[in-house]
């Protein structure tokens, strides 16, 4: 079946080829901010933890603040702007407290509520996204695009490209055929590339074997980041504390995420066994679903059980009444973050992709 869709794939890959020449040679044109603009992105469609990379790049930002001169990035003068991917409604709108993963999004939700006095917007449309948040606050210095790397009519200072260890981006194939969503070749638009969900201990060896096949240009540099899973929290309120999770455990793990493969591995070898029920990604939960998800836990026969799913399905979650759905069954999320290996490089790499917004005020760092 797959075979069929190469001609679709290859249609697909030459308008996007098409189009990214038009930016090369300036047909079409990216608009220049007075501010930074960092984008975070992919060449595939989901999975690479575009969202928890943007967060991590943010609290970076927020901690190299207090280390360099005239770098200006206390929290409230950082923005991330997100598509919203997922949502019901469409154009700009700035997520705050009462905002819902319905309206917003998941991601967006989730980035808001770990990222509590930062500026967090969705729209689809990136120039007139930022052209808000600037009139909203003027003193605006940073934006993140959480998933940017494709949107090229902003300028941007510096562009990190994430590729998921499980699923590189040069082992993949071209939309409908695969999960690219522009030709392979795109990553040589990269100033930083982040092969991201690797092992914490993995070998020189192995990363040297990816940065082969990555093929990096002279100009780019790569880096590897892992997942750190935090403590389990409860979805609703009022839920217990979290039993531990050991051999004795069974765990229904349900999800709504493009890429399933780390958190499911990360639990199989805590957990005596584990029952998946999966969704699409971003997929909006019904109490239909949900009653799914209630009748395969009431069937697992192990008296020591429990709910997990993701923090970006937690907040769908939220949507309508569905806690009543789950009847007794506890239900928690499994927090992650990220970090980047090598991180006093990557932060070196960070500064250094800034150009002063004042020539007469060079960012320098403060010599303590």
């Amino acid at each position: 079946m797959k075979y069929l869709l190469y001609p679709f794939a290859f249609l697909y890959g030459t308008i996007v080829t098409v189009r990214n020449i038009f930016f090369n040679i300036g047909i079409l044109r990216s608009q220049r901010f007075p501010l930074w603009v960092i984008s975070i992105g992919n060449l595939s469609a989901g999975g690479t933890g575009k969202s928890p990379h943007s967060e991590y790049v943010a609290r970076l930002l927020i901690k190299l603040n207090k280390q360099y001169e005239n770098l200006d990035l206390p929290p409230n003068k950082i923005g991330i702007l997100s598509r919203g991917y997922g949502r019901i409604n469409k154009g700009f709108l700035l997520v705050n407290n009462s905002s819902n993963a319905k309206e917003i999004g998941d991601e967006p939700m989730q980035l808001k509520k770990r990222l509590k006095d930062i500026y967090i917007a969705v729209d689809e449309h990136r120039v007139r996204g930022i052209k808000i948040l600037l009139s909203l606050n003027p003193q605006l210095r940073m934006i993140i695009l959480d998933d940017g790397f494709q949107h090229r009519y902003v300028k941007r200072n510096l562009s990190i490209l994430l590729t998921n260890y499980n699923d590189p981006f040069y082992n993949d194939s071209m939309l409908p055929a695969g999960r690219l969503r522009e030709p392979k070749g795109g990553y040589k638009r990269a100033d930083i590339i982040i092969v991201t969900n690797v092992p914490v201990n993995i070998s020189d060896v192995e990363k040297k074997l990816l940065l082969k096949n990555i093929k990096s240009t002279s100009k780019q540099k790569v880096y590897f980041s892992s997942i750190f899973y935090e403590p389990l929290a409860p979805v609703f309120k009022n839920t217990p504390a979290a039993p531990p999770i050991d051999k004795n455990c069974t765990v229904l793990l349900m999800t709504g995420i493009a890429n399933t493969h780390s958190i499911y591995t990360h639990l199989a070898e805590m957990a005596r066994d584990v029952i998946h029920v999966p969704f699409r990604d971003h997929h909006i939960f019904t109490s239909e679903d949900i009653a799914k998800v209630a009748k395969t836990f009431n069937t697992i026969t192990n008296p020591k059980k429990i709910i997990i799913t993701t923090e970006k399905d937690s907040m769908r979650l939220h949507i309508g009444d569905l806690m009543k759905d789950f009847g007794t069954a506890p239900v928690y999320y499994l927090p992650i973050s990220v970090k980047v290996h090598d991180e006093s490089d990557f932060e070196n790499d960070l500064i250094a992709g800034l150009s002063p917004l004042d020539a007469n005020k060079p960012i320098r760092k403060i010599h303590t």
